[in-house]
C-alpha cells in the first residue's frame, strides 16, 4: 500500500517565519503561500497502480476525457466525498507507463470546468526497478518468454483496456438484471359496458337528443347483422322495438319517459335488460 503524506499548515508557517522572517507582519501573505505548498513527491512503480487524495476548494475532480492507452498517465475517480469543513475530497487511482516525474495536474480536470491550477501540484514519480527495455514491472519475478513480442506497453494495453471497462461491465450487468415492466393489456369495451351508463341515464332523467342517438347506434349495431337491418335507421329502429328481445330495451326506456312520476327501477331490473348483451358473442362493433 502507497501512503501519502501531507506537510501540516503549523511547519509550513514555521519554515515561513525561518526562511522569511519579514512575512510575520503579513500573516494573510503566509496563508496563501502555505496553501499552495506542494505535496511530498509519491513514487508508485510502473504498471502498478497507485492512489492519491485530492483536496479543493473548489469542487471535485476526475481524469481528462481525453486519455486513452497511449497516455503516459491513466487516472480514474475511486471515490468522492465533502470533508469535515466542507471541503472537496477526491480519491483517484492511477497507472504510469512511462518511467518520470509528472504533475497530475496534466491529466486532471474539474467537474465544473474550470481551471485545473486552482490546486497545488499534485507530483508522483514513476519508477522501475528493471532495465528501460524490460517488460512491465508488474512482473518481476518471470521474464515473459521470447515469443511474446510487443513488451511492456502491450501488456499494460491489455491491463489498462480491462481497469477501464469495469464501470462500463458492471452498468450493464445491473441494467440486465432489471426485469421489464409487465405490460397491461386493457380490453375494448363490451357492448353492455358502453350501453349500461346510458340506460342508468335514462332511468333517472330523459335522455338528451345526442344521447339517444348513441344509444339508437349502439343497438343498430349490434342487431343489424343478428336481424338483418337494413340501412334506413329510423326503419331499423321501428324493427328494433317490435322485436321481443332486442326491443325489451328501447320499451322500457320509453315507458320510463312516458311515467316520469313512476318510482326508478331497480338495479335487478336494470340488470335483466342487459342480460342480453352480456351472453357470449354478444359484443358488437359501434
Amino acid at each position: 500500500m502507497i501512503e501519502f503524506t501531507k506537510w501540516s499548515l503549523a511547519s509550513v508557517a514555521y519554515l515561513g517565519i525561518i526562511l522569511c522572517p519579514g512575512m510575520i507582519l503579513m500573516p494573510g501573505i503566509v496563508a496563501a503561500e502555505a496553501a499552495f505548498v506542494p505535496e511530498e513527491m509519491v513514487a508508485v512503480t510502473r504498471g502498478i497502480t497507485g492512489r492519491i487524495l485530492v483536496e479543493s476548494e473548489h469542487g471535485f475532480v476526475r481524469g481528462r476525457p481525453d486519455l486513452d492507452l497511449e497516455s503516459p498517465i491513466l487516472v480514474r475517480v475511486a471515490k468522492v466525498r465533502v470533508g469535515s469543513e466542507g471541503e472537496h475530497l477526491s480519491e483517484l487511482e492511477f497507472i504510469g507507463t512511462d518511467v518520470g516525474e509528472f504533475d497530475l495536474r496534466s491529466v486532471l480536470v474539474f467537474d465544473d470546468g474550470g481551471p485545473i491550477d486552482r490546486i497545488g501540484p499534485q507530483m508522483i514519480e514513476v519508477i522501475s526497478n528493471l532495465s528501460a527495455d524490460a517488460p512491465s514491472d508488474v512482473f518481476l519475478a518471470e521474464a515473459p518468454p521470447a515469443s511474446i513480442g510487443g513488451g511492456y506497453r502491450s501488456i499494460l494495453w491489455a491491463i489498462g483496456a480491462a481497469w477501464l471497462l469495469v464501470p462500463v461491465v458492471v452498468v450493464i450487468g445491473r441494467s440486465l438484471r432489471r426485469p421489464p415492466p409487465p405490460t397491461e393489456v386493457i380490453p375494448p369495451p363490451t357492448i353492455a359496458e358502453k350501453i349500461a351508463p346510458l340506460v342508468e341515464l335514462a332511468a333517472t332523467r330523459e335522455l338528451t337528443v345526442p344521447e339517444q342517438g348513441r344509444l339508437e347506434l349502439l343497438l343498430y349495431a349490434h342487431w343489424q347483422a343478428r336481424l338483418g337491418l337494413g340501412p334506413d335507421r329510423v326503419d331499423a329502429v321501428a324493427v328494433l322495438r317490435r322485436h321481443d328481445v332486442a326491443g325489451r330495451l328501447l320499451r322500457a326506456i320509453e315507458s320510463w319517459l312516458h311515467a316520469p312520476r313512476r318510482t326508478p327501477p331497480s338495479r335487478q331490473e336494470i340488470t335483466e335488460l342487459l342480460a342480453p348483451y352480456l351472453a357470449p358473442g354478444s359484443e358488437g362493433n359501434e
